[in-house]
């Protein structure tokens, strides 16, 4: 499967960059092999349209905003959110501007601080993180850069509880179990699964103040969700009851990058741990993932006859099954 033939991926949901980012103007993203262009609009919400002026072809992103519109860097032509051209500084007094002069324009919200964009019409809705809004938690911006892989694989790696031992032997991986000691896997319905596991795990010393723990080994308790397309929900639980909350989404650019995009939620305080801190290491661990995806080939094959697998693979043959079959959605 190659991302960009599949023309039902246009009908969800993707977060693309964080709104702050947005703040000092339009800015390009390349969706599914769809140039866009984000900004804010009036009302400070996101909005999204194709990168291509209607005129001349000129990237808007290239422009700026005025009066909550795109401004086309070229001739100034004005663009609302819904795409249509609502002024154009050459046109004569008393004239209007032709209907036609629009540009495709894209569902576009905010959600968790990040600007999410449907190309087509959503299947499912944003997917909810309870932790967003509960005072509890703090929320942890993290990554946001390119990868070159494709999105199921990073998917299929999140719900993989064999990679632990060899990929992550430099951080959290024990080398001795690499297996993981529980597994239970549940079907949420047509676009989301949940997996159930514990794993064992070497915390070196600064893990070790991440997690509240003493112990150089010590268990991992992963509840791990996924939902349609491209999101993993990763709620993490440690013996020392505290809970840190990983959602990753790999927002396919084209058919062999994606935009890595986490943030975290977690039921401590800057005190205990402080996000640079808490950054630095698992900065560690995606490096360690990003080693291994970036050598798979992103074409990814739905049939599960075109691989070897183990008994570990149970989630990502489920997964692989659900999007064969949002993707034969008519």
């Amino acid at each position: 499967m190659l991302v960009t033939q599949e023309r039902r991926l246009r009908d969800f949901w993707y977060a693309v960059m964080p709104i702050l980012e947005l703040k000092s103007g339009p800015k390009p993203f390349v969706l599914l092999g769809e140039k866009i262009v984000l900004w804010l609009d009036q009302n400070g919400q996101p909005a999204a349209l194709q990168d291509r002026c209607c005129h001349r072809s000129a990237q808007l992103s290239r422009g700026f905003v005025e009066n909550g519109c795109v401004v086309c860097p070229y001739h100034a032509w004005e663009f609302a959110s819904s795409g249509a051209c609502v002024r154009m500084p050459q046109l004569a007094e008393g004239r209007t501007v032709p209907k036609n002069y629009t540009v495709p324009a894209f569902k576009c919200q905010e959600r968790y601080g990040y600007a999410w964009v449907s190309l087509g019409d959503p299947l499912v809705d944003i997917p909810l993180i309870p932790e967003a809004q509960d005072s509890a938690f703090r929320q942890i911006d993290c990554f946001n850069e390119t990868w070159n892989t494709s999105s199921p694989r990073v998917v299929e790696n999140e719900l993989d509880m064999a990679h632990f031992a060899a990929v992550h032997r430099g951080t959290i991986g024990n080398k001795d179990v690499p297996l993981p000691l529980t597994y239970e896997l549940i079907d949420r319905g047509p676009s989301s699964l949940h997996l159930c596991s514990e794993i064992s795990v070497c915390a070196p010393a600064q893990q070790r103040k991440n997690i509240r723990s003493q112990q150089e080994i010590t268990t991992r308790e992963m509840n791990v969700t996924w939902f349609a397309p491209f999101v993993i929900r990763l709620n993490l639980t440690y013996p020392s009851g505290l809970r840190h909350i990983i959602i990753n989404h790999p927002t396919p650019i084209d058919d062999s990058h994606i935009q890595v995009l986490q943030f975290h939620f977690r039921d401590d305080t800057e005190a205990d741990t402080s996000k640079a801190e808490l950054i630095a290491f698992e900065r560690k661990i995606l490096d360690e993932d990003k080693y291994v995806l970036e050598s798979t080939d992103p074409n990814f094959p739905l049939d599960k006859g075109n691989e070897a697998h183990m008994v570990t693979d149970r989630a990502g043959f489920m997964f692989r099954s659900k999007l064969q079959q949002l993707l034969s959605l008519v």
